[in-house]
């Protein structure tokens, strides 16, 4: 009998307090270890998870002093990840997922994703696809042109490359983390960018309805956000690796309320499912095309 699969989810959180402690309740109902990142808030935002979790086992909360940004707050979220396989909390098949703490993920659709993941078999990365139906004309224009570069950058042919509610085996964020930086609202574009240029199959085409529109970045965000995938095509395309990994990881122990190893509580069993291979090198007789989604070339640390 296969070792049940488990499932992880890292959320970050600023300044969330009206609705956050609803949102992780929902959220926990579904996975085995959820981790808050939470980015200095100063609403009380970290007092209330920290009271609230005293009760449960499989929670995480990296408490930081200032903020910093979201893609500062998962990265710390992505290093503890590492910290968890290190201490053989989690293993390297278990899943990972990203969701927002403000609600704009809909909680209900946490394991319909870990479900699709586990469907499709064919893929490494699950990305949701959301609808815009409620998105005001810019966001929905500003959205389709990141997602063009995205899609130029990465050699693979995304939908909706912002979404940032994804899932993939633990195992890929060692790899993801040495071509990561995260600045600001960078990370979900980065990410998009990194993952297919080494190698791994992305699906974007799950629909997930967004309850409510929120505005949390500007227009001129986003030429920091094309800018730093633009740095991450470079560093990954030539396998320039950041080499302060060590440095996050101690900062992380450091923030991390509570100290591991904990007690981890599954919340059912579910049976590992069979991957096919992921393979680095195209066939031979692949079709050769801008968006060709088997692309060349072996990592070379």
């Amino acid at each position: 009998m296969n070792t049940p699969l488990k499932r992880i989810v890292i959320t970050p959180v600023f300044n969330e307090s009206k609705v956050l402690l609803s949102v992780l309740e929902r959220v926990k109902r579904h996975v085995d270890i959820l981790i808050v990142s939470d980015d200095g808030s100063t609403d009380g935002s970290k007092d209330s998870v920290h009271s609230w979790m005293k009760d449960q086992a499989g929670i995480y909360l990296i408490s930081a002093a200032s903020n910093r940004g979201t893609s500062t707050a998962l990265k710390k979220g992505y290093i503890l990840i590492l910290e968890l396989l290190k201490a053989k909390i989690i293993g390297p098949d278990d899943l990972v997922m990203e969701i927002d703490s403000d609600g704009q993920h809909d909680p209900d659709d946490v394991p319909r994703l870990f479900d699709r993941w586990e469907e499709l078999g064919q893929v490494d990365v699950v990305l949701a696809c959301r609808d815009f139906s409620n998105y005001p004309l810019h966001k929905v224009v500003g959205n389709r042109g990141l997602t063009v570069i995205a899609s130029a950058l990465s050699g693979h042919r995304y939908t909706d490359v912002e979404s940032n509610f994804r899932v993939m085996p633990a195992s890929v964020f060692e790899e993801l983390l040495g071509y990561y930086c995260g600045y600001k609202y960078s990370a979900a574009f980065e990410v998009g960018v990194i993952l297919p240029r080494l190698g791994y199959r992305v699906d974007n085409s799950f629909v997930v309805r967004v309850p409510f529109y929120r505005s949390g970045s500007r227009i001129r965000d986003g030429f920091h956000v094309v800018w730093m995938g633009c740095m991450a095509w470079w560093n990954t395309m030539l396998r320039r690796k950041y080499r302060d990994l060590e440095q996050w990881s101690t900062e992380v122990r450091v923030e991390l309320v509570n100290k591991l190893p904990v007690r981890v509580i599954a919340v059912q069993s579910r049976e590992r499912p069979k991957r096919v291979p992921r393979i680095r090198r195209p066939a031979a007789d692949a079709p050769a095309g801008r968006y060709s989604r088997d692309l060349p070339g072996v990592t070379e640390d």
